[in-house]
Protein backbone atom coordinates (compact mmCIF):
# COMPACT_ATOMS: atom_id res chain seq x y z
CA UNK A 1 0.00 0.00 0.00
CA UNK A 2 1.37 3.46 -0.91
CA UNK A 3 1.73 6.32 1.57
CA UNK A 4 -1.27 8.13 0.05
CA UNK A 5 -3.46 5.03 0.26
CA UNK A 6 -2.41 4.49 3.88
CA UNK A 7 -3.33 8.09 4.87
CA UNK A 8 -6.67 7.88 3.05
CA UNK A 9 -7.55 4.58 4.77
CA UNK A 10 -6.60 5.82 8.23
CA UNK A 11 -8.52 9.07 7.74
CA UNK A 12 -11.67 7.31 6.56
CA UNK A 13 -11.48 4.70 9.34
CA UNK A 14 -11.67 7.54 11.87
CA UNK A 15 -14.46 9.33 9.95
CA UNK A 16 -12.20 12.30 9.35
CA UNK A 17 -12.49 14.64 6.36
CA UNK A 18 -9.54 16.00 4.44
CA UNK A 19 -10.42 19.45 5.76
CA UNK A 20 -10.42 18.23 9.38
CA UNK A 21 -7.03 16.52 8.95
CA UNK A 22 -5.63 19.63 7.31
CA UNK A 23 -6.93 21.82 10.15
CA UNK A 24 -5.35 19.55 12.82
CA UNK A 25 -1.97 19.74 11.08
CA UNK A 26 -2.24 23.45 10.18
CA UNK A 27 -1.91 22.79 6.46
CA UNK A 28 -4.20 23.25 3.46
CA UNK A 29 -6.80 20.65 2.39
CA UNK A 30 -5.12 20.69 -1.04
CA UNK A 31 -1.93 19.38 0.56
CA UNK A 32 -3.84 16.43 2.06
CA UNK A 33 -5.44 15.74 -1.31
CA UNK A 34 -2.03 15.67 -2.97
CA UNK A 35 -0.75 13.19 -0.37
CA UNK A 36 -3.67 10.86 -0.88
CA UNK A 37 -3.24 10.80 -4.63
CA UNK A 38 0.51 10.17 -4.20
CA UNK A 39 1.25 13.41 -6.03
CA UNK A 40 3.33 14.64 -3.09
CA UNK A 41 4.74 13.59 0.28
CA UNK A 42 4.45 15.56 3.55
CA UNK A 43 7.40 17.32 5.09
CA UNK A 44 9.35 14.88 7.25
CA UNK A 45 8.51 16.94 10.34
CA UNK A 46 4.82 16.05 9.87
CA UNK A 47 5.35 12.28 10.03
CA UNK A 48 5.46 11.98 13.88
CA UNK A 49 2.32 14.10 14.33
CA UNK A 50 0.52 12.05 11.68
CA UNK A 51 1.59 8.81 13.36
CA UNK A 52 0.46 10.06 16.78
CA UNK A 53 -2.84 11.31 15.36
CA UNK A 54 -3.74 7.90 13.96
CA UNK A 55 -2.04 5.93 16.75
CA UNK A 56 0.38 4.11 14.40
CA UNK A 57 4.15 4.13 13.87
CA UNK A 58 5.97 6.20 11.27
CA UNK A 59 7.19 2.88 9.83
CA UNK A 60 3.56 1.93 9.30
CA UNK A 61 2.87 5.20 7.49
CA UNK A 62 5.82 4.59 5.20
CA UNK A 63 4.85 0.98 4.53
CA UNK A 64 7.82 -0.36 6.46
CA UNK A 65 6.21 -2.44 9.18
CA UNK A 66 8.18 -5.66 9.70
CA UNK A 67 5.37 -7.96 8.63
CA UNK A 68 4.60 -5.88 5.57
CA UNK A 69 8.30 -5.63 4.69
CA UNK A 70 8.67 -9.41 4.93
CA UNK A 71 5.54 -9.95 2.87
CA UNK A 72 6.68 -7.47 0.23
CA UNK A 73 10.14 -9.04 0.14
CA UNK A 74 8.59 -12.48 -0.30
CA UNK A 75 6.55 -11.20 -3.27
CA UNK A 76 9.68 -9.81 -4.91
CA UNK A 77 11.62 -12.99 -4.17
CA UNK A 78 8.94 -15.09 -5.82
CA UNK A 79 8.89 -12.82 -8.87
CA UNK A 80 12.70 -12.90 -9.01
CA UNK A 81 12.94 -16.69 -8.93
CA UNK A 82 10.15 -17.13 -11.47
CA UNK A 83 10.90 -14.31 -13.95
CA UNK A 84 12.87 -16.47 -16.40
CA UNK A 85 9.80 -18.67 -16.93
CA UNK A 86 7.71 -15.85 -18.38
CA UNK A 87 7.81 -14.04 -21.73
CA UNK A 88 6.45 -10.70 -20.54
CA UNK A 89 9.78 -8.85 -20.46
CA UNK A 90 8.21 -5.42 -19.86
CA UNK A 91 6.28 -6.64 -16.82
CA UNK A 92 9.40 -8.29 -15.44
CA UNK A 93 11.30 -5.04 -15.96
CA UNK A 94 8.70 -3.01 -14.04
CA UNK A 95 8.72 -5.45 -11.10
CA UNK A 96 12.52 -5.41 -11.01
CA UNK A 97 12.47 -1.60 -10.99
CA UNK A 98 10.19 -1.60 -7.94
CA UNK A 99 12.26 -4.27 -6.19
CA UNK A 100 15.48 -2.27 -6.56
CA UNK A 101 13.74 0.96 -5.55
CA UNK A 102 12.54 -0.63 -2.29
CA UNK A 103 15.64 -2.78 -1.64
CA UNK A 104 18.55 -0.89 -3.27
CA UNK A 105 21.21 -2.85 -1.40
CA UNK A 106 20.00 -6.26 -2.60
CA UNK A 107 22.52 -7.22 -5.28
CA UNK A 108 20.37 -10.09 -6.53
CA UNK A 109 17.67 -7.57 -7.35
CA UNK A 110 20.16 -5.20 -8.97
CA UNK A 111 21.42 -8.02 -11.22
CA UNK A 112 17.79 -8.92 -11.96
CA UNK A 113 17.09 -5.33 -13.02
CA UNK A 114 20.23 -5.23 -15.19
CA UNK A 115 19.14 -8.42 -16.92
CA UNK A 116 15.59 -7.12 -17.37
CA UNK A 117 16.89 -3.89 -18.92
CA UNK A 118 19.04 -5.85 -21.36
CA UNK A 119 16.16 -8.05 -22.55
CA UNK A 120 13.75 -5.13 -22.84
CA UNK A 121 16.35 -3.23 -24.89
CA UNK A 122 17.15 -5.92 -27.47
CA UNK A 123 13.86 -5.80 -29.46
CA UNK A 124 14.10 -1.99 -29.65
CA UNK A 125 17.04 -2.30 -32.07
CA UNK A 126 19.25 0.80 -32.39
CA UNK A 127 17.04 3.67 -31.23
CA UNK A 128 17.72 6.02 -28.30
CA UNK A 129 15.73 3.89 -25.86
CA UNK A 130 17.81 0.87 -26.86
CA UNK A 131 21.02 2.71 -26.00
CA UNK A 132 19.62 4.15 -22.77
CA UNK A 133 18.48 0.78 -21.47
CA UNK A 134 21.77 -0.93 -22.33
CA UNK A 135 23.71 1.86 -20.66
CA UNK A 136 21.59 1.51 -17.52
CA UNK A 137 21.98 -2.26 -17.66
CA UNK A 138 25.78 -1.97 -17.78
CA UNK A 139 25.77 0.46 -14.83
CA UNK A 140 23.65 -1.88 -12.73
CA UNK A 141 25.87 -4.84 -13.62
CA UNK A 142 28.89 -2.77 -12.54
CA UNK A 143 27.18 -2.05 -9.23
CA UNK A 144 26.88 -5.80 -8.68
CA UNK A 145 30.53 -6.38 -9.62
CA UNK A 146 31.64 -3.70 -7.17
CA UNK A 147 29.52 -4.80 -4.22
CA UNK A 148 28.60 -8.48 -4.34
CA UNK A 149 30.39 -11.08 -2.27
CA UNK A 150 28.85 -13.96 -4.20
CA UNK A 151 31.08 -15.59 -6.83
CA UNK A 152 28.01 -16.89 -8.65
CA UNK A 153 26.43 -13.45 -8.83
CA UNK A 154 29.76 -11.91 -9.84
CA UNK A 155 30.05 -14.35 -12.76
CA UNK A 156 26.52 -13.54 -13.92
CA UNK A 157 27.19 -9.81 -13.73
CA UNK A 158 30.49 -10.15 -15.57
CA UNK A 159 28.79 -12.00 -18.41
CA UNK A 160 25.94 -9.49 -18.43
CA UNK A 161 28.08 -6.36 -18.55
CA UNK A 162 30.08 -7.74 -21.47
CA UNK A 163 26.87 -8.36 -23.43
CA UNK A 164 25.34 -4.99 -22.55
CA UNK A 165 28.47 -3.01 -23.47
CA UNK A 166 29.05 -5.00 -26.66
CA UNK A 167 25.48 -4.55 -27.89
CA UNK A 168 25.81 -0.83 -27.13
CA UNK A 169 28.94 -0.70 -29.36
CA UNK A 170 31.32 -0.19 -26.44
CA UNK A 171 33.52 -3.07 -27.58
CA UNK A 172 36.79 -1.98 -25.99
CA UNK A 173 35.17 -1.43 -22.61
CA UNK A 174 33.46 -4.82 -22.91
CA UNK A 175 36.81 -6.45 -23.71
CA UNK A 176 38.32 -5.07 -20.49
CA UNK A 177 35.64 -6.85 -18.50
CA UNK A 178 35.89 -10.05 -20.55
CA UNK A 179 39.58 -10.27 -19.71
CA UNK A 180 38.73 -10.24 -15.99
CA UNK A 181 37.26 -13.73 -16.36
CA UNK A 182 39.78 -16.17 -14.88
CA UNK A 183 38.35 -19.29 -16.50
CA UNK A 184 39.97 -19.59 -19.94
CA UNK A 185 37.01 -21.25 -21.63
CA UNK A 186 34.54 -18.67 -20.30
CA UNK A 187 36.93 -15.86 -21.18
CA UNK A 188 37.16 -17.11 -24.77
CA UNK A 189 33.36 -17.16 -24.99
CA UNK A 190 33.08 -13.60 -23.65
CA UNK A 191 35.69 -12.32 -26.11
CA UNK A 192 33.50 -13.52 -28.99
CA UNK A 193 31.11 -10.68 -28.06
CA UNK A 194 33.81 -8.03 -27.82
CA UNK A 195 35.87 -8.47 -30.96
CA UNK A 196 35.05 -7.22 -34.44
CA UNK A 197 35.91 -7.94 -38.05
CA UNK A 198 38.89 -10.14 -38.86
CA UNK A 199 39.97 -10.33 -35.22
CA UNK A 200 36.60 -11.76 -34.19
CA UNK A 201 36.62 -14.25 -37.07
CA UNK A 202 40.13 -15.44 -36.18
CA UNK A 203 39.29 -15.77 -32.49
CA UNK A 204 36.14 -17.76 -33.20
CA UNK A 205 38.01 -20.05 -35.60
CA UNK A 206 40.57 -20.81 -32.89
CA UNK A 207 37.76 -21.40 -30.40
CA UNK A 208 35.89 -23.69 -32.80
CA UNK A 209 39.12 -25.59 -33.45
CA UNK A 210 39.69 -26.20 -29.73
CA UNK A 211 36.14 -27.40 -29.27
CA UNK A 212 36.40 -29.63 -32.33
CA UNK A 213 39.39 -31.42 -30.78
CA UNK A 214 37.46 -32.05 -27.57
CA UNK A 215 34.30 -33.07 -29.38
CA UNK A 216 36.07 -35.67 -31.55
CA UNK A 217 37.84 -37.08 -28.51
CA UNK A 218 34.62 -37.50 -26.54
CA UNK A 219 32.76 -38.84 -29.54
CA UNK A 220 35.28 -41.68 -29.88
CA UNK A 221 36.09 -42.12 -26.20
CA UNK A 222 32.48 -42.54 -25.17
CA UNK A 223 31.85 -45.40 -27.60
CA UNK A 224 34.26 -47.22 -29.87
CA UNK A 225 31.57 -48.14 -32.38
CA UNK A 226 32.06 -48.17 -36.12
CA UNK A 227 29.37 -45.49 -36.35
CA UNK A 228 31.36 -43.15 -34.11
CA UNK A 229 34.56 -43.79 -36.06
CA UNK A 230 32.87 -43.11 -39.39
CA UNK A 231 31.27 -39.96 -37.96
CA UNK A 232 34.71 -38.61 -37.09
CA UNK A 233 35.85 -39.04 -40.70
CA UNK A 234 32.71 -37.43 -42.13
CA UNK A 235 32.93 -34.45 -39.78
CA UNK A 236 36.54 -33.76 -40.66
CA UNK A 237 35.87 -34.18 -44.38
CA UNK A 238 33.07 -31.60 -44.18
CA UNK A 239 35.19 -29.11 -42.23
CA UNK A 240 38.38 -29.68 -44.25
CA UNK A 241 37.16 -30.51 -47.77
CA UNK A 242 40.60 -29.73 -49.26
CA UNK A 243 42.22 -32.57 -47.27
CA UNK A 244 44.64 -30.23 -45.48
CA UNK A 245 43.99 -31.80 -42.07
CA UNK A 246 47.26 -30.73 -40.40
CA UNK A 247 47.41 -32.35 -36.92
CA UNK A 248 44.01 -33.97 -37.47
CA UNK A 249 45.94 -36.52 -39.55
CA UNK A 250 46.89 -38.02 -36.19
CA UNK A 251 43.24 -38.44 -35.21
CA UNK A 252 42.44 -39.94 -38.61
CA UNK A 253 45.43 -42.30 -38.41
CA UNK A 254 44.23 -43.92 -35.18
CA UNK A 255 40.63 -43.69 -36.31
CA UNK A 256 41.48 -45.88 -39.30
CA UNK A 257 43.42 -48.33 -37.12
CA UNK A 258 40.40 -48.61 -34.80
CA UNK A 259 38.20 -49.35 -37.81
CA UNK A 260 40.70 -52.00 -38.92
CA UNK A 261 40.36 -53.67 -35.49
CA UNK A 262 36.59 -53.73 -35.92
CA UNK A 263 36.82 -55.37 -39.33
CA UNK A 264 39.29 -57.92 -38.00
CA UNK A 265 36.61 -59.15 -35.59
CA UNK A 266 34.28 -59.93 -38.51
CA UNK A 267 37.16 -61.25 -40.65
CA UNK A 268 36.61 -58.62 -43.37
CA UNK A 269 40.29 -58.55 -44.20
CA UNK A 270 39.89 -56.67 -47.47
CA UNK A 271 38.42 -53.80 -45.45
CA UNK A 272 41.12 -54.19 -42.83
CA UNK A 273 43.79 -53.59 -45.48
CA UNK A 274 41.82 -50.66 -46.86
CA UNK A 275 41.75 -48.98 -43.45
CA UNK A 276 45.41 -49.73 -42.75
CA UNK A 277 46.43 -48.16 -46.05
CA UNK A 278 44.55 -45.01 -45.08
CA UNK A 279 46.14 -45.11 -41.64
CA UNK A 280 49.61 -45.35 -43.21
CA UNK A 281 48.82 -42.34 -45.43
CA UNK A 282 47.74 -40.24 -42.45
CA UNK A 283 50.85 -41.33 -40.53
CA UNK A 284 53.08 -40.14 -43.39
CA UNK A 285 51.21 -36.83 -43.62
CA UNK A 286 51.46 -36.36 -39.88
CA UNK A 287 55.21 -36.89 -40.07
CA UNK A 288 55.36 -34.03 -42.59
CA UNK A 289 53.35 -31.78 -40.27
CA UNK A 290 56.09 -32.02 -37.64
CA UNK A 291 58.56 -30.52 -40.12
CA UNK A 292 56.44 -27.46 -40.92
CA UNK A 293 57.54 -24.05 -39.69
CA UNK A 294 53.94 -23.01 -39.06
CA UNK A 295 50.64 -24.85 -38.76
CA UNK A 296 48.16 -23.30 -41.18
CA UNK A 297 44.85 -24.62 -42.44
CA UNK A 298 43.56 -23.73 -45.90
CA UNK A 299 39.92 -24.84 -45.51
CA UNK A 300 37.60 -21.78 -45.54
CA UNK A 301 36.21 -22.33 -42.04
CA UNK A 302 39.70 -22.38 -40.47
CA UNK A 303 41.74 -20.33 -42.93
CA UNK A 304 42.79 -17.68 -40.39
CA UNK A 305 44.36 -20.12 -37.95
CA UNK A 306 48.14 -20.01 -37.71
CA UNK A 307 49.89 -21.90 -34.93
CA UNK A 308 53.43 -22.58 -33.82
CA UNK A 309 55.08 -25.73 -35.20
CA UNK A 310 54.52 -29.01 -33.37
CA UNK A 311 57.30 -30.34 -31.16
CA UNK A 312 57.59 -34.12 -30.92
CA UNK A 313 58.12 -35.56 -27.45
CA UNK A 314 60.04 -38.57 -28.82
CA UNK A 315 62.29 -39.57 -31.70
CA UNK A 316 59.63 -41.88 -33.13
CA UNK A 317 57.58 -40.67 -36.07
CA UNK A 318 53.93 -41.46 -36.66
CA UNK A 319 55.03 -43.96 -39.30
CA UNK A 320 57.19 -45.68 -36.68
CA UNK A 321 54.22 -45.81 -34.32
CA UNK A 322 52.02 -47.19 -37.10
CA UNK A 323 54.48 -50.03 -37.89
CA UNK A 324 54.85 -50.79 -34.20
CA UNK A 325 51.07 -51.06 -33.89
CA UNK A 326 50.92 -53.55 -36.77
CA UNK A 327 53.70 -55.64 -35.23
CA UNK A 328 52.13 -55.73 -31.78
CA UNK A 329 48.59 -56.80 -32.70
CA UNK A 330 47.93 -60.46 -33.36
CA UNK A 331 44.56 -59.73 -34.99
CA UNK A 332 46.48 -58.91 -38.17
CA UNK A 333 48.17 -62.34 -38.29
CA UNK A 334 45.80 -63.79 -40.95
CA UNK A 335 47.01 -61.17 -43.47
CA UNK A 336 50.49 -60.53 -42.10
CA UNK A 337 52.30 -62.43 -44.88
CA UNK A 338 50.32 -60.84 -47.70
CA UNK A 339 52.15 -58.56 -50.10
CA UNK A 340 49.90 -55.61 -49.34
CA UNK A 341 50.42 -55.94 -45.60
CA UNK A 342 54.18 -56.29 -45.97
CA UNK A 343 54.25 -53.10 -48.05
CA UNK A 344 52.66 -51.27 -45.14
CA UNK A 345 55.48 -52.42 -42.86
CA UNK A 346 58.23 -50.69 -44.81
CA UNK A 347 59.80 -47.88 -42.69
Amino acid sequence: MSFGQTIKTLRRNTNMTQEKLADLLSISPQAVSRWETDAAMPDISLLPPLANLFNVTTDYLLGMETYQKDLRKAEFDEAFHEYWKHDDKEKNYQIALRAVAEYPGNMEYVEWLASAEYYVAIPKSDDDEYSRLLDSSAKHYKTVLDHTGSSKLYAKALFGIVLALSCNQQKEEAKKYALLEENEEKRDELLCWCLEGEEKKRHCQHLANKKLNRFLFHLKFGQSSIEALEAVEKILLILFPDGNYQYYHNILQYNCISKAFHFCKTKQYDRVLEELKKARYHAEEMTKVYHQKVIKFTAPLFSLIEEDPLISESDSTDVDDFIRCLNNNQCFDPIRESEEFQALMVP
